[in-house]
This record gives C-alpha cells, structure tokens and sequence, in this order.
C-alpha cells in the first residue's frame, strides 16, 4: 500500500554499520515513502561526520549532542563546543542528549550534568531537544520543569500514559519505535492508542530497534512502515492518516 510520505524522527544514520551500503540504504528507504531522517549526534567526536552526511543530502538533517550511554568518553568541556558548534553549524534539534539509568550506567551525578548543561543550551539556542530517557522519565519531567521555555521529543518512548500527557503538557512531543509491532508490549500500546495524533513521532532509531518481522536484521529507515502498519492497526484508523499527522508533527518541530 503506498501511503503519504514519512519522516524517520530518530536513525543514526551516520553509524559505521551503515558505510558500505549507506546509498542503497537511502534508496529503500525513499522507495518506502520516507522523505527525511533526522540524524542525532552522539558524541563530539562524531559532530562532523554528521555534519558532513546531511549536507550532501537534502533529506537528511543533522542534531548535534552528547549522549549519556557513552559517559565516560565525554569531557565537561564538550558542553562548551557544543554550544559554540551548533551557534556555527546548522542543526535542527540538540541531541541526543538525555539520562540512561540502567545498573551500568550508574552515575547519575554526571549523567544529570550533562543533560542539564544541554538543556541550557538548547534553551539558550531556540532549538528543540531530542531526549533519551532509559528507566528515568520521572526524573527526565522534573529536569524538565526546571526550564521555561523548552520544547522537543522523547525518543523510543518507554514511559506510561500519564507520564507522556506530563510531557506531551510541556510541549514534548512522543516518539514510537518499532517496540510497538511485538504483541507482548502492551505498556507502550496503550500509551500510543491513548495519546492525541498530534503528540506523535514515528522512528527508526536504527541501527537499532528492529521491527517483529525483522527481529534479526540489523534496522534501517525503509522498516519504518511497519511501525506505521501496527501503530495505524492499533489506534483503528488508516496509515495515511498517521503518516500526514506524524510528518506534520515532525515538520513543525524540527522546522523541515
């Protein structure tokens, strides 16, 4: 079934997993109606090499941030670069930034540093924040209610239904993975039946996160279908309704 063309909200697109067959990657993936991928930065090491694969392609457009999964490779310093990179470089978004609270990434101290220092800077730029928040949306709420004017994303929502109205009220936006094509996770179904259509996000998150029917596979922007499929099927209305709101949602937000 053709369907209105998508916007993949969240790929890392930019990952050497990717190199030797970026280009036939991007072709599937217009093949399968996706317009644009928003590629996050992970890592000030990697700045560049985003930079450098969203300004050869139009449908590509660059974040730049420090993720929390990789702590230990980030300096306090970083904090500065960035804000002086994204006053210098295009972006559309901050981020990835954000809090992972699994048991090996314990330190939160430093963790909330960083996420908090990106905040600041995010709200000093104007620009949106996509957040990563493992095992830490209540904490990831009340950082955020310590600034005034900021607005973004949550990405591969993991939280409940009245956290995400939390956040959706504080002008966040929830972003869907493909966790919600597998029939046992009910948690993040109910949130995405729940929640209003102009509150949402379709992503990739690729390399990672593959959908049920390519549980094995390494993910990719064209799989962002299927997600579209199951979240279509189970909020009972058609693809292209989905499709035209979340490509609106993400047009608006990141300003494409």
């Amino acid at each position: 079934m053709s369907v209105t063309q998508l916007i993949d909200s969240h790929c890392h697109l930019d990952f050497e997993v990717f190199d030797n067959d970026r280009t036939e990657v991007l072709q599937r993936a217009i093949d399968n109606n996706i317009s644009d991928i928003i590629i996050p930065g992970t890592e000030r090491i990697f700045w560049d090499r985003v930079k450098l694969l969203c300004k050869g392609n139009p449908r590509l457009h660059a974040c730049y941030g420090i993720h929390p999964y990789w702590l230990n490779r980030h300096k306090k310093q970083d904090i500065q670069a960035l804000a002086e990179y994204i006053e210098s470089n295009h972006a559309v978004a901050l981020g990835e930034c954000g809090l992972d609270f699994r048991p090996r990434q314990a330190d939160k101290k430093t963790q909330m540093y960083f996420f908090e220092a990106q905040l600041a800077t995010a709200e000093n730029s104007r620009l949106p924040v996509v957040i990563h928040s493992v095992k830490a949306t209540e904490t990831v709420i009340q950082t955020i209610k310590k600034f005034k004017n900021l607005r973004g994303m949550i990405h591969s929502y993991s939280g409940s239904c009245e956290q995400a109205k939390q956040l959706i009220a504080l002008n966040f936006l929830i972003s869907v993975s493909a966790g919600i094509t597998y029939d046992n996770a009910k948690k993040i179904r109910a949130v995405v039946k729940e929640i209003p259509l102009t509150s949402l996000l379709l992503e990739t998150d690729a390399p990672d996160q593959p959908d049920k029917d390519n549980a094995n596979s390494r993910n990719e922007p064209a799989f962002l279908i299927n997600t579209l499929h199951a979240l279509a099927k189970i909020r009972g209305v058609s693809p292209e309704t989905i499709a035209a709101q979340t490509s609106i949602n993400a047009r608006t937000l990141f300003n494409i």
